[in-house]
């Protein structure tokens, strides 16, 4: 059995893809900026010698070989990353330029499209969660203890082993457990150690580099952070295909989404309600309760036609039980109301 229920609101629609565009233009542009010095540090100083983290090429008995090294560990990424074929030949290239907004080698540009896109993915974010606050919806997704037990379960699921669905509501214990960390961790933390690069607000703010250990030590996690929101919505794009990519699809371009109750059982507290209505039955309130219908009054030549027929009865072996089940049925009493009044009229002449 399925039903099409209406799960996202046009604000939640339109937040979505507006965030997940600022996404990708973000990652682009900031891939962009790493490419103008590829090394990583900890603290405030910035020697080449002490990067942790490097992406760079270097000269190979004459041949250029691009290069990852990360705390001493160093792996060949020629074709992919640290260099890049152009028309002059091999140039060191970080990141190569189909991944870079823009394309080119321009350090201003990269920065302006970061810095315009990372203001809409600061303000849409922050109209989701108020507008998510208002209406109550936010408390839906918050990952709570519960949702830690079913986690196992749920991703069982996922990947076709399990066949019921352990959710209970409109997201899984692991949607929860991302969103929760994608809202109040890895957001606050991406947008603090960005202002925390910025000179001008180390000026004004003391705190914000000292708060992550340094401005090489913001850049470098605000460069992690970039990685687990890339993780994030990798991993949010395989829960969409392993779930329906069409029917998650609908969903979030028209907001409804076609629900099979197979999969997705009824929450406890329905369930709870429809065993106690079942046990109870409701109670009508006494300004609804039907009145008691009153006995009517038997006039003298109705008693006497009473006993007349109780003697009828008699004489013909008639019981008198089916005399008063036919007295009683509306279509018997309806008949017989004339005839007491004839025969009342008998024993008035009389």
């Amino acid at each position: 059995m399925t039903n099409l229920v209406y799960r996202h609101n046009p604000i939640t629609r339109t937040t979505h893809w507006l965030n997940a565009l600022a996404l990708v233009i973000l990652v682009m542009s900031g891939f962009q900026i790493f490419n103008a010095h590829p090394h990583l540090y900890w603290g405030s100083t910035s020697e080449p010698d002490q990067a942790f983290l490097s992406i760079a090429a270097a000269n190979d008995d004459g041949e250029v070989r691009g290069f990852f090294r990360i705390y001493g560990w160093q792996f060949d990424t020629t074709g992919v990353l640290g260099v890049q074929n152009t028309e002059l030949g091999p140039a060191p290239r970080a990141f190569p330029s189909w991944l870079t907004i823009p394309g080119y080698f321009w350090l201003a540009g990269g920065r302006r499209w970061h810095f315009f896109f990372a203001w809409i993915f600061a303000l849409n974010g922050l109209l989701y969660v108020i507008y998510n606050i208002a209406n109550g919806h936010m408390r839906k997704f918050l990952f709570t203890a519960k949702d830690a037990a079913r986690m196992p379960a749920m991703a069982l699921y996922y990947f076709r082993i399990r066949k019921a669905s352990p959710q209970e509501g409109e997201y899984n214990p692991l949607q929860k457990m991302a969103y929760t960390s994608v809202f109040f961790a890895l957001t606050p933390l991406i947008i603090l150690s960005g202002m925390a690069m910025s000179p001008q607000l180390n000026t004004a703010f003391h705190w914000l580099p000292a708060m992550f250990g340094g401005r090489q030590s913001a850049r470098s996690i605000h460069f992690i952070l970039t990685f687990l929101f890339v993780g994030f919505t990798f991993g949010h794009v395989f829960m969409v295909l392993m779930t329906g990519v069409l029917n998650n699809m609908r969903s979030i371009v028209t907001g409804w989404y076609k629900e099979k109750g197979s999969d997705f059982p009824e929450p406890v507290w329905l369930q709870g309600f429809k065993e106690e209505m079942i046990q109870k039955p409701a109670r009508v309130s006494v300004s609804h309760q039907l009145p008691a219908p009153e006995p009517e009054e038997i006039g003298p030549a109705q008693k006497t036609h009473q006993g007349r027929a109780d003697a009828r009865q008699q004489d013909s072996g008639i019981p008198k039980s089916a005399t008063n089940d036919a007295q009683i049925s509306p279509e018997n009493s309806q008949q017989t109301l004339p005839i007491h009044k004839n025969e009342a009229k008998k024993d008035i002449v009389e």
